[in-house]
């Protein structure tokens, strides 16, 4: 893993910036206060005037090189070394505040040795060698670990060698930790070096800097192989002017500490001053309580994977990131400081080959550096976006060959597949190369600013929500010789009135006989998947997918996935998605709090309409008790959301959003305040005297809402929109 550098015309010191790059250009409006240049350039760490900087990793190499200005028809060139002819890289970019050259070389080969040139008017201005990572390193020493004699956390700080590694396993069907390990991690990676976590099964971890696998100040660590679940805290969700409904440890309902606030809860943490870190053919699902969605306000909660400030040189491959709609991700791959130049996976990375799926905000978060970060081969779904590139601090950053199927949080809300607001964070010219990716939308217009170079290839395709089964099976992209022949099973239609489970049958072909076992989340108790294990043959295998209406009860969407996994912890990934057509959250909802008071309509109020004044319809109800309640309607709307006027006791109108649907009713909590999806606030419950009260709605801009019920409650939970 050693790199292999060589440096050309290297002078000491580093150049300066330009002085015109002190200050933003004319006119340039800036989003947030950005960090002193002497700091940006520190965090940076460019290439001094003179040297050419390889960093390679597996399959790729980031290419830095400092020059005084920029040079014409510079071209970035590679070949295996001897082999002859000479292959182009990728673009290299002039960046003005650093005085550098950046770009990556990609599509390489595992343990190989490479040279590369910059060329420009037939002349080699720069030249280098390095060698690619390989996968299979020699191990010195194998630690088994004895979860029965286990104190938590498990803390691993061997200094092993890039020719002796340090490998620690359990034995098979043996679980490290469990699940009353609650308070701190698991296993705790400090300080160690060259250390290989490898086929474990792994349960536990608190959250934050406690979570189940724990990396900090480490290099050259790799975790292969392993089953990572049961991770997180549950705590208790807040609904108050400082909750915004989220969950919290331990703080007092009215006025929760935002420490507290559960987030940053990961199966896997990489955290600063970690570098060379691999995480790889790991099946990290199931974690503990859940993270909201935007429809209280920004998510937050669980991470498969959490980067924070790496030093570089992290790779993400062939993980399998699996959630559910009762266990959402926040992010499934999830970076921090996404705004410093420094931030989330920094430099130097890769992320390919994994699936990641159902969260309630992105399924990666690149944001941060972006510095030569290269992200591809993936297949993200079911996010509330697939990809966030917003606050590219360096840049370039790479997205190809990715399969970015349909969006949707919990709720069933998407935001674009690629997030681009704050690409243009400050005034330093990022750039984003997008090719070569299946979007499962309609079209696709980014949020760029002045200064954003954007480079969007015409071999990217949309979809509009029907995935090709050529893409679907295909990806994640895995060096597997079997193949499914679909991986999505959607529009499926079960009810009550169904005597017979529904079935659906798929088959896998393969070129060779493998051990194969099915794994899906734990809530996934609604379908099951037959043969459930065993192997392969050659040829075609059949399977056959049931589901049971009996078990599909409190909401209409179902949403999960499974996988055919090897014994390698390499697998074909099958999301899915039923429908109960025959649902429909009920009037009264159970459990209900001990004070609910239901105002079941004479007849649903329909908006718009010429019959409603400027004072809107009034609802009335009584009141036993002095307490703090919430309000609740529930209705439907033509466009799958709406937005009303309320007013409580004669108060001024507010607006508020409505997520609805139109072919089924659904409750939502009424936040005065609110006017979009994503708009926090409007959790400050009313303090209700014995009595009578009211509650007057009145239509805004126009939008299809029909009122069926209203409620008063001082429990929210028993009325999300589902």
């Amino acid at each position: 893993m050693k790199k292999m550098v060589a440096l050309v015309f290297a002078v000491a010191g580093m150049l300066a910036a330009p002085a015109a790059w002190e200050n933003p250009p004319p006119g340039f409006k800036l989003k947030m206060e950005p960090a002193p240049m002497a700091k940006r350039l520190k965090q940076i760490n460019p290439a001094a005037q003179g040297e050419f900087r390889l960093v390679p990793t597996y399959v790729s190499c980031s290419m830095c090189w400092g020059v005084a200005a920029p040079v014409e028809g510079l071209s970035l060139e590679f070949r295996k070394t001897g082999s002859g002819k000479w292959r182009k890289g990728e673009t290299p970019m002039f960046f003005d505040d650093a005085a550098n050259y950046r770009a990556s070389i990609l599509y390489l080969d595992e343990d190989t040795a490479y040279e590369a040139r910059l060329v420009a008017n037939g002349k080699t201005l720069a030249k280098g060698t390095f060698r690619t990572w390989k996968s299979v390193v020699p191990v010195a020493k194998t630690i088994v670990i004895d979860p029965a004699k286990a104190t938590y956390p498990l803390v691993i700080s061997d200094k092993g060698r890039p020719d002796g590694w340090i490998r620690y396993t359990a034995p098979k069907g043996k679980v490290v930790g469990g699940p009353c390990v609650t308070n701190t991690s698991v296993i705790s990676v400090k300080g160690a070096e060259y250390v290989l976590l490898d086929d474990m099964t792994i349960e536990g971890g608190a959250g934050d800097t406690e979570s189940c696998v724990f990396i900090g100040e480490s290099r050259g660590v790799r975790v292969r192989n392993c089953d990572i679940y049961g991770f997180g805290q549950v705590g208790s969700q807040v609904f108050s002017a400082k909750g915004y409904g989220r969950f919290f440890l331990n703080s007092p309902i009215s006025d929760p500490e935002p420490g507290r606030c559960i987030d940053w809860h990961a199966g896997v943490m990489i955290y600063p001053g970690s570098s060379e870190i691999t995480v790889e053919r790991c099946y990290i699902h199931d974690p503990r309580g859940r993270s909201i969605a935007w429809y209280y306000s920004h998510p937050a909660g669980k991470q498969g994977i959490f980067v924070f400030r790496a030093a570089g040189s992290v790779v993400l491959r062939w993980n399998d990131i699996v959630a559910s709609d009762l266990h959402r991700w926040n992010d499934a791959i999830e970076g921090c400081d996404n705004f410093a130049a420094r931030g989330g996976f920094n430099r130097d990375s890769d992320i390919y080959g994994n699936f990641c799926i159902y969260a309630n905000d992105d399924c990666i978060e690149l944001d941060g550096g972006q510095q030569n970060v290269r992200c591809f081969q993936n297949r993200f779904e079911a996010g509330y976006s697939d990809v966030s590139i917003q606050g590219c601090m360096v840049s370039p950053v790479y997205l190809f060959d990715n399969l970015l199927a349909p969006c949707c949080d919990e709720f069933g809300v998407a935001n674009p597949t690629i997030k681009t607001y704050g690409f243009d964070m400050f005034w330093y010219a990022p750039y984003a190369m997008i090719k070569g990716n299946c979007l499962g939308e309609a079209s696709y217009k980014p949020v760029l600013g002045p200064t954003s170079r954007w480079d969007w290839r015409d071999d990217n395709i949309f979809v509009t929500n029907d995935v090709p089964t050529s893409w679907a099976c295909g990806y994640p992209v895995r060096a597997l010789p079997f193949i499914l022949d679909r991986g999505i099973i959607k529009d499926v239609k079960v009810s009550g009135l169904i005597a017979t489970p529904q079935t659906v049958r798929f088959s896998a072909r393969s070129k060779e006989p493998v051990r194969y076992r099915v794994r899906k989340n734990f809530d996934a108790d609604w379908f099951s998947v037959s043969p459930s294990e065993g192997t392969l043959k050659k040829g075609d295998n059949a399977f056959t997918v049931t589901f049971f209406p009996e078990r599909m009860k409190d909401r209409r969407q179902w949403r999960s996935a499974f996988l055919l996994r090897t014994e390698e912890g390499l697998s074909r990934c099958m999301s899915v998605y039923a429908e109960r057509t025959d649902f429909e959250q009920p009037a009264q909802p159970i459990p209900a709090a001990a004070r609910t008071i239901y105002v079941p309509l004479k007849d649903p109020i329909r908006f718009p309409s010429s019959k409603i004044g400027k004072e809107g319809v009034e609802v009335a109800f009584d009141v036993s008790e002095e307490a703090e309640y919430w309000l609740f309607l529930r209705g439907k709307a033509d466009w799958g959301a709406s937005v009303a006027e309320v007013s409580v006791d004669g108060s001024e109108f507010k607006s508020v959003y409505f997520k609805l649907w139109k072919t089924h009713a659904a409750w939502n909590m009424i936040r005065p305040g609110t006017s979009s999806y994503n708009s926090a606030g409007g959790f400050v419950p009313f303090r209700f005297k014995p009595g009578r009260h009211t509650l007057r709605l009145r239509p805004l801009r126009g939008r299809p809402l029909t009122v069926l019920d209203v409620a008063v409650s001082d429990q929210p939970l028993a009325f999300e929109p589902r």
